[in-house]
């Protein structure tokens, strides 16, 4: 009958020759004598006639001393192996409750095979789950457990991190700014020459045109349109008047300095994908020592000496070219591993048992696979006597039953969750000259080189 198992006596006088079958047995909770069931067993010398052998071991006898559940526990299958060492029969069974949940181990013993039984404990077996096991004897001497179960193998794969898109720098009205466009994709040095355009500014061609005629006597002023001359080509009347010039610009001439100090430049910021944490551009200007600066530098706007004043590159030396034109690569497999795929398969398990044939010793061998015809662990006792189990007997080592998981050729990177950040909690703390970068190595993120192909 399913779930029972044949055991044959010692030779032993009063038993000997006798075999022993033990079976479960449900019963309703409210019976007077086999309240929620039993393991029952009896007994024969020729297999025609049968001997009541008894309750054996009584389900309210049981308890789960995994989880401490209150449940009402059965038995499934019960499995009874003599131990030679200390002559006592141990009884291996499934534990569960009625929706069956749990899939646990029991073990109970006794001094004779017709019992009664102790109970011992519940547990899992190197922790695995099962409701097909079978405790044998091997062809060496040893006692194995053998079982059946299931466990997921997952295949794991790093996150994918997407790589910053290239967009153009915008103004607050989201119209392109493309000399900021330009000057943080490339770094233009007359883009940072605060006195451009000092010639222009000394003749006052950056204010718009503006030439007044004052009156000496009354000083009432007019302005004089542009290109208006009297009858003697001038352009106010001599001696009455005197000429004032606040502009000369038409159109004013306008700097290219793009100032890093100025909010509109720090408008707009990279955001193209999560990944990208942006700091404004007036902190990546000061990520160098030189672009820590006095924008005028020290020079008057009517300095004599600004001809030949001496003029700096600071496009190696900052991170003023925040938002380098770059490809857009595809996302990088660099994050943390992540499972993708997960495979439930079916396991074949065989355990040492230590001397007193009530736990597992931890040597063990396991394997994925099942038996033909879906056949039950207990085919194993037909052919106990001719199983070899050397492989185990020699082995000392520790086995286990958990399944590795399963990665690929990737690998996550030390850098993934910062390397599109351009600052970690305060502006420029990434900078040259941060602790961060001098003595970690966290410098400042320039896009153009942090994108790389391929997936490290």
């Amino acid at each position: 009958t399913d779930g029972n198992a044949w055991t044959e006596s010692p030779a032993r006088p009063a038993v000997e020759g006798r075999y022993f079958w033990y079976g479960d047995h449900n019963a309703p909770r409210w019976h007077p004598t086999q309240g929620g069931g039993a393991v029952y067993a009896c007994s024969t010398s020729d297999f025609v006639h049968w001997r009541y052998e008894g309750i054996q071991l009584h389900y309210g006898n049981i308890t789960d001393m995994v989880f401490g559940t209150e449940q009402n526990l059965t038995v499934l299958r019960p499995r009874v192996v003599h131990n030679a060492a200390d002559d006592r029969y141990v009884m291996w069974m499934t534990i569960d409750g009625v929706d069956q949940p749990l899939g646990m181990a029991g073990v109970a013993v006794s001094d004779n095979p017709n019992g009664p039984f102790t109970f011992v404990r519940s547990f899992y077996p190197d922790g695995n789950m099962t409701y097909d096991q079978q405790v044998f004897l091997g062809a060496d001497g040893e006692a194995y457990l053998g079982r059946t179960y299931y466990s997921d193998v997952h295949m794991l794969l790093p996150a994918p991190v997407m790589q910053p898109l290239w967009e153009s720098v915008k103004n607050p009205d989201n119209s392109i700014n493309f000399r900021l466009n330009y000057h943080r994709a490339f770094y233009l040095p007359d883009y940072d020459d605060y006195h451009d355009i000092y010639l222009q500014r000394w003749r006052k061609e950056d204010e718009s045109w503006e030439v007044v005629c004052v009156d000496r006597q009354t000083g009432a002023e007019r302005v004089v349109p542009r290109r208006e001359y009297n009858d003697d080509g001038d352009t106010c009347n001599d001696p009455d008047e005197y000429k004032i010039i606040r502009g000369q610009g038409y159109p004013p001439v306008e700097t290219r300095f793009q100032d890093s100090l100025h909010p509109n430049n720090s408008y707009w910021m990279p955001s193209s994908v999560p990944g990208v944490k942006a700091q404004p551009w007036g902190a990546n200007y000061r990520d160098g020592i030189c672009g820590i600066r006095l924008m005028d530098e020290n020079f008057e706007g009517d300095d004599p000496d600004l001809p030949g004043r001496e003029r700096f590159d600071r496009g190696n030396c900052s991170n003023i070219a925040d938002n380098p034109l770059h490809a857009a690569l595809p996302d990088k497999l660099i994050g943390l591993q992540t499972i993708v795929e997960t495979r439930r398969a079916k396991f074949v398990a065989i355990s040492r048992l230590t001397g007193d044939l009530l736990d597992t010793t931890g040597q063990l061998h396991s394997f994925e696979g099942h038996f033909e015809d879906d056949m039950q662990m207990i085919t194993l006792l037909a052919n106990a006597a001719a199983l070899k189990m050397n492989w185990l007997r020699n082995d000392t080592a520790l086995g286990t039953t958990y399944q590795p998981h399963l990665y690929s050729t990737f690998s996550m990177a030390s850098d993934w969750s910062s390397r599109f950040q351009q600052y970690r909690a305060e502006h420029n703390d990434r900078a040259f000259y941060s602790l961060g970068c001098v003595l970690s190595g966290d410098c400042p993120v320039d896009y153009a080189s942090q994108l790389t192909e391929g997936h490290v």
